[in-house]
């Protein structure tokens, strides 16, 4: 009886200190979740095949992107039932997958470390950079990645369970269906192979044991091979991807030192608008910066080398070495793909903060939960700060403040005025379009100029209306009115330029 109170206490503290991690996570969220009409195109979209899913549209894939499945719009369609298609939902839907992740990395770092290590460890998923935040606030992607820390889950604990061979398989299946939620997810596969090959071959067990594990997980991979296969044949096959070269390196090196690797580590403070620079640093915080970073990876490379430290429990070596895997999976998938062109690339290196937690168990279990904690500040301090700045405008030093753009007033006004006209169908920059059509409730549509058409049956309707708008607005220098203008002069159409909460409408009245 004593035996079983004892457990119950121990598993309370667990969910308050759990609670507690999701409260600071939610509060470090809390600008852009109090701005969340200041959505982007890139979610909205996600967000407006939800609204279709709804009305009994389905594809396997989410609009325009063949690399992603329509799994995050599908969640968001069941949230949206549930809060309402709303921004904020659109966000909440998202945050809610990290912090399942978050949940998933902790309890099985608390199976493996004392319970304040564990909380340590997992910090750097709560005070995250941009190349976190991005994607735990804005679909899509953040599934994928939630996906993948289930079958971690699965399979670190897949030796306790009764169900031992179950929970091999069933992980392995995950991990591998976690690529047809995204083809990101690839870059972590041949670590999660490793992992598995890692728990199935667990030291003391008899090999007869280990063989049926790796059955287990043989099979698992199999059966989501074959779901891959299925869904790409609906599609229509597998989309091409830049390949890897080794003659990318030369071209992606200055971009990752300079650029993308210290946003990542946030060593540097980028606003993630313009991408650039926002804080120069005096030189004792620039040195905490370069130290934190520093620390961060060399406890990222002892993962790995604690492999043969005995003296640490094997169950945690392996996930050190797993964690190391991954940071060695980024940066080689980061210098050899063709795909890094600017300084959005960084989100190739977020895997290094996402599976940070593994590879830090080794040390964390050496040093103890104070020393851990204290090697451990100076990167939090970092990530911290260069991830509080990277909200932009919607943060006022410590505080945050409600942005024009996150309360989207004057985006709100231009579609009543658009409506009030009998205007139900519109074109603008891509950046715009899509986030518009959102916030308008899809009156009234926006397709974008650009090109990059997501969903072909909004062109057809914008080039059959009668009366439509062309949309511009100085946020998006990309497209002005201008160059539209003179052309509308010179076809002589009948057109008309109106000047609407600093939006600027050319309204077209085509002749049938």
């Amino acid at each position: 009886m004593v035996e079983k109170e004892s457990d119950g206490r121990s598993r309370s503290r667990h969910w308050v200190l759990f609670l507690a991690l999701t409260v600071v996570s939610v509060l470090f969220r809390i600008p852009p979740l109090l701005n969340a009409r200041g959505v982007h195109s890139d979610a909205a979209i996600v967000g407006l095949q939800a609204l279709h899913i709804l009305k009994g549209e389905w594809s396997w894939f989410l609009w325009g992107a063949p690399y992603q499945a329509s799994i995050d719009a599908l969640l968001l369609a069941i949230g949206f039932l549930l809060g309402g298609a709303t921004p904020l939902t659109l966000m909440l839907v998202p945050l809610t997958g990290h912090l399942i992740l978050t949940w998933l990395a902790f309890d099985v770092l608390s199976r493996r470390l004392d319970r304040w290590s564990a909380v340590l460890a997992v910090l750097p998923l709560v005070f995250a950079p941009h190349a976190i935040n991005s994607v735990a606030l804005y679909a899509p992607r953040q599934w994928s990645i939630t996906l993948l820390f289930g079958a971690v889950w699965l399979i670190d604990g897949a030796q306790e369970s009764q169900r031992s061979l179950i929970r091999y398989g069933l992980a392995t299946a995950l991990g591998t269906i976690a690529v047809y939620l995204d083809l990101y997810v690839l870059q972590l596969i041949p670590a999660f192979i490793g992992l598995a090959v890692l728990c199935c071959w667990d030291n003391g067990d008899r090999l007869t044991e280990k063989l049926r594990r790796l059955g287990a997980c043989a099979s698992g991979f199999l059966i989501g091979l074959v779901f891959l296969w299925v869904v790409h044949r609906l599609r229509g096959g597998v989309p091409a991807q830049a390949g890897l070269s080794f003659s990318n390196i030369a071209r992606n090196w200055g971009l990752f030192w300079n650029e993308c690797l210290p946003w990542a580590l946030s060593y540097k403070a980028f606003f993630p608008v313009t991408a650039n620079v926002i804080w120069h640093p005096p030189i004792v915080i620039e040195l905490v910066q370069i130290g934190g970073a520093i620390l961060l990876l060399v406890g990222i490379l002892s993962g790995g080398l604690a492999l043969v430290i005995r003296r640490v429990p094997w169950k945690v070596r392996r996930l050190g070495a797993f964690g190391l895997m991954v940071a060695v999976s980024s940066l080689a998938g980061f210098l050899l793909s063709g795909m890094p062109y600017d300084k959005w690339a960084v989100r190739y290196l977020a895997p290094l903060i996402w599976f940070s937690p593994f590879a830090l168990a080794p040390a964390a279990h050496l040093l103890g939960a104070a020393r851990f904690g204290l090697a451990l500040a100076p990167y939090l301090f970092s990530a911290s700060f260069a991830g509080w700045l990277a909200y932009g405008s919607y943060v006022h030093g410590p505080l945050p403040r409600l942005d024009a753009r996150g309360l989207a007033h004057d985006e709100a006004q231009l579609g009543a005025a658009l409506r009030q006209r009998g205007i139900h169908h519109a074109a603008s920059q891509y950046w715009l379009s899509y986030r518009l059509t959102f916030l308008f409730g899809e009156d009234p549509i926006v397709f974008p100029l650009d090109g990059d058409d997501r969903y072909p049956p909004y062109r057809a309707a914008f080039q059959a209306a009668p009366v439509v708008a062309y949309l511009f607005h100085p946020s998006e220098p990309r497209a002005t009115a201008g160059p539209f203008e003179n052309q509308f002069r010179a076809m002589g159409a009948n057109y008309e330029r109106l000047e609407v909460a600093g939006f600027t409408v050319l309204v077209l009245h085509r002749v049938r």
